[in-house]
């Protein structure tokens, strides 16, 4: 993220983030400054997600389930931050 100073007027701009940490990437840190005008993308700001380790065991069942059976699984990744 980062904080744009344009005639006193203070812009924040920010991609998707997270308060929740996880394996790969840590939560978002809240900072101490108040913007005049945030944007923010939010690709999942409004979707309830089930429990990261409910998440998880479906993922992985589906892809012992796929190649058990023979089969190739294949994951596209949208995000490199994500995809390692």
């Amino acid at each position: 993220m980062f904080m744009a100073d344009i005639a006193g007027v203070r812009v924040l701009y920010t991609g998707d983030y997270s308060r929740e940490e996880d394996c790969h990437l840590c939560a978002a840190e809240i900072l101490q400054f108040s913007p005049d005008i945030c944007i923010i993308e939010s690709t999942y700001g409004v979707q309830l997600h089930q429990p990261r380790n409910v998440r998880e065991k479906c993922f992985t069942d589906v892809i012992h389930s796929t190649i058990s059976q023979g089969g190739r699984v294949l994951i596209p990744a949208f995000a490199l931050g994500r995809a390692q």
